[in-house]
């Protein structure tokens, strides 16, 4: 227990320590507008060398530190989680193994040392997402892998091609007029940050431990392919049609995921689509060609969505691991501290003002409606920026709730001393980050020029359409009850089961005709089953031969006779 307390302590504080350095080099690297670049060279073949390369500039260093920071206060909760894990080592490594996969991919502007990082990502979220050894787990694990390996052929295939061009560093190219490898390298963002139809695989995700999901959903996996289009933007920005395709694909996404999670009844879940909203609006922004803006809303949102989950955690923690937002009530008179934290992040998530998310979800509602989009993706837009607001009131509703609804009000408790500074970190930053960044990074927003009225439009139609869904919901109007049993709405369309079931039901099919047709058919006679019959049978009479005297044997015995010698000469 003790060598578990200190190796949580110990990568604690290394993590933290680190993300302090890299902020510090980050505002160095704004104030000097300088960037370190090294490279390796592992192999030269045809005049082409295989090179490692590794980028530090303002960018890099602080997505860094805001990836160590987070990783460190979830080492810190993961001990309140995981206690009496009995593979508390191998936890802890498998989690190192996919922070440092994350760090190798933020800092590599090659194709070759970026792919390293890549599928360091893929095998240890596969470990981590089936590590409770269950079928569900399992079955998550491998959508989650499969879904991601189509990425992952996408890079390598793009790899190939760039290799035509003569190298694999992205800072070499002026502008990348291949569609085939932009398409490819857009494909491949798509899969890991989850956007429409490679949705299904990111509420599967679900299935790993808390801490994991804290990790995986705010700064790690799902953000590997936001960052992935945030680097190579420069140089596929000439590839207009393929922006176009992603702003409706990036809509789609969020309008889909903010309305199933107004219908979902499991809290970590919605916070899991909540999480794809807000991907599709970082996509949407970056396809609009605005890539600091894209990169704000990315790292504003890894701290405050990190802390909702580690509240969900401590949630599900204290009702035995139910994670039904129906049983989770009662939490406001139980766990006060939890309470307040969970509602500042909440709120934080929906845009309030003056906190983290308002700083970049403002900013970005108000250049969408400055460009020259039709008004059918405005109105999609502002759609799903209202069921932000529905789903977030609905859930802080259910939560604070002061009817108890689990079976006694003695199991739950407030959070400790260990899990409120873990949490208290982030929750801090969900507070200050979005005012702090906004001033000293993201200066350059261009000029805006709106009448009063469209200035607060976002803001207000996102309300009060948020606070007319979540009382449509409340009150039953309109037949919601109806709308609320189809598992459409729920399920994104069916988009789980078209990734697994529908994927994997035709060769379940041909696999099992094959099997009657081969395995049980005419095989079971004529194959290894029928030739096993056979020679049982030969031997059978060639057993009765040499007993007793038949002529039947002794013609059977000079036919074997004659075969062999056949087989001999």
């Amino acid at each position: 227990m003790g060598l578990k307390l200190n190796i949580y302590k110990i990568f604690f504080f290394v993590l933290v320590y680190a993300s302090m350095v890299s902020f510090f080099f980050s505002f160095l690297s704004v104030f000097y507008e300088k960037s370190v670049f090294l490279e390796w060279e592992v192999m030269c073949y045809n005049g082409m060398g295989v090179m490692v390369s590794l980028i530090f500039d303002w960018m890099s260093l602080m997505f860094l530190g805001v990836v160590m920071f987070i990783s460190g206060c979830i080492m810190k909760y993961s001990y309140y989680y995981m206690e009496g894990e009995k593979n508390f080592l191998r936890f802890v490594m498998v989690l190192l193994l996919f922070v440092g996969s994350m760090m190798f991919l933020i800092i590599s502007p090659n194709l070759i040392s970026l792919l390293l990082g890549w599928d360091g990502l893929g095998l240890s979220s596969y470990i981590l997402v089936a590590y409770y050894q269950n079928e569900s787990s399992a079955n998550a694990g491998m959508l989650t892998i499969l879904s991601n390996r189509v990425g992952d052929v996408m890079i390598l295939m793009s790899a190939g091609l760039l290799s035509l061009l003569g190298g694999w560093n992205y800072y070499m190219f002026d502008m990348m007029s291949s569609l085939l490898i932009a398409s490819m390298i857009l494909l491949a963002g798509m899969t890991k940050s989850a956007q429409m139809p490679f949705s299904a695989w990111l509420p599967a995700a679900m299935a790993a431990p808390t801490p994991v999901s804290s990790l995986v959903h705010s700064s790690t996996l799902v953000t590997a392919g936001v960052y992935l289009l945030i680097r190579f933007y420069p140089v596929m920005s000439g590839v207009y049609l393929l922006w176009e395709v992603l702003m409706i694909i990036s809509i789609l996404t969020m309008f889909f995921s903010g309305l199933s999670a107004n219908f979902e009844t499991d809290v970590k879940k919605v916070v899991a689509l909540s999480t794809l909203s807000q991907l599709g609006l970082m996509m949407m922004i970056l396809s609009a060609g605005w890539v600091n803006l894209s990169f704000f809303h990315l790292v504003t949102h890894a701290m405050f969505k990190s802390s909702l989950f580690m509240c969900v955690g401590f949630m599900m923690h204290n009702l035995s691991g139910n994670q039904d937002g129906r049983s989770m009530s009662g939490f406001s008179g139980s766990s006060p501290v939890m309470m307040m934290y969970f509602l500042v992040v909440n709120m934080a998530l929906m845009g309030f003002p003056f906190l983290a998310g308002f700083y970049s979800k403002d900013l970005i509602l108000e250049i969408m409606f400055m460009l020259n989009n039709s008004y059918l993706m405005i109105m999609g837009l502002v759609l799903s920026v209202g069921f932000t607001f529905s789903y977030s009131l609905r859930v802080m509703y259910i939560v604070s709730s002061k009817v108890m609804m689990s079976s006694s009000s003695v199991e739950t408790s407030d959070m400790d001393k260990d899990v409120l500074k873990s949490i208290l970190g982030l929750v801090v930053a969900s507070i200050l980050m979005g005012f702090i960044w906004s001033w000293v990074y993201f200066k350059e927003s261009g000029m805006i020029m709106m009448y009063p009225v469209e200035k607060y439009m976002a803001m207000m139609l996102g309300g009060l359409f948020g606070v007319g869904i979540y009382m449509l919901m409340n009150n039953n109007l309109w037949g919601v009850k109806k709308i609320m049993s189809y598992n459409m709405i729920s399920k994104m369309l069916y988009l789980p089961e078209i990734s697994s079931d529908m994927v994997s039901k035709f060769f379940v099919f041909i696999g099992s005709g094959l099997d009657k047709a081969l395995d049980k058919g005419w095989l079971e006679f004529y194959g290894g089953k029928g030739g096993e019959f056979f020679v049982m049978k030969s031997s059978g009479k060639l057993e009765m031969s040499q007993s007793s005297i038949m002529v039947s044997g002794y013609v059977l015995s000079s036919v074997y006779l004659l075969v062999m010698f056949c087989m001999l000469f």
